[in-house]
């Protein structure tokens, strides 16, 4: 007699992880490798500030609109320097007046103030808002100043604004409902930014 080749069968629980995790991994490879078009553009202008005499202060006001954001998205790092031209010492400072983080927007105690606005129970002050763009979400935007104070005669400080999103954070959960927001978010509303920011930049001059 002949034998009787055997036939692989494929039991339906088996059927199913195999459906699920094929499932699982297009989605996933979906939200993160069609995201490849970032977009991170800052509006500024070079500082050359000039004080003849007196207590005299600028501002500026910098955009930072951030077109796409996904884990492993590349760092981005801008730094804009205030240069202090005059005979006296200068202060430099800096306030968050609002951020959106894809469809949130925060408007701080000192952009109310700014806009004229009245002060919200739920605003934040500038500086709780940039603690939370530091810590609150998978991708980090930290914002500094290198010094407060820009010496006389040609000295300089420098205002630097960063962005990261790690592909791998060791936080797949938090990573996978923030991606998936934001590729919610970006489909919804495609010629809008995912995170915008407004900060104000100021340098007052120093007495004698």
């Amino acid at each position: 007699m002949k034998k009787q080749k055997s036939k692989a069968v494929l039991r339906p629980s088996r059927l199913i992880f195999l459906i699920v995790l094929i499932a699982s991994n297009t989605f996933a490879w979906f939200i993160y490798a069609t995201k490849i078009d970032t977009n991170i553009s800052v509006h500024v202008k070079s500082w050359n500030v000039v004080f003849e005499a007196g207590e005299n202060t600028v501002t500026d006001i910098v955009n930072l609109d951030v077109d796409d954001i996904y884990p492993g998205m590349d760092n981005y790092d801008y730094s804009i320097t205030a240069y202090n031209r005059s005979e006296l010492s200068a202060t430099f400072s800096y306030i968050i007046l609002e951020a959106r983080i894809l469809d949130k927007r925060y408007v701080t105690t000192e952009g109310r103030a700014e806009y004229h606005e009245e002060v919200l129970s739920e605003d934040l002050t500038s500086e709780a808002l940039k603690s939370k763009l530091a810590s609150d979400y998978p991708f980090k935007i930290s914002l500094a100043i290198s010094g407060s104070t820009i010496a006389k005669d040609n000295g300089t400080q420098n205002f630097s604004i960063g962005v990261v999103w790690p592909y791998e954070s060791n936080q797949d959960d938090v990573d996978t409902f923030w991606g998936t927001s934001a590729y919610t978010y970006k489909s919804m509303n495609p010629t809008n930014s995912s995170i915008t920011i407004k900060i104000k930049l100021t340098i007052t001059q120093n007495p004698n």
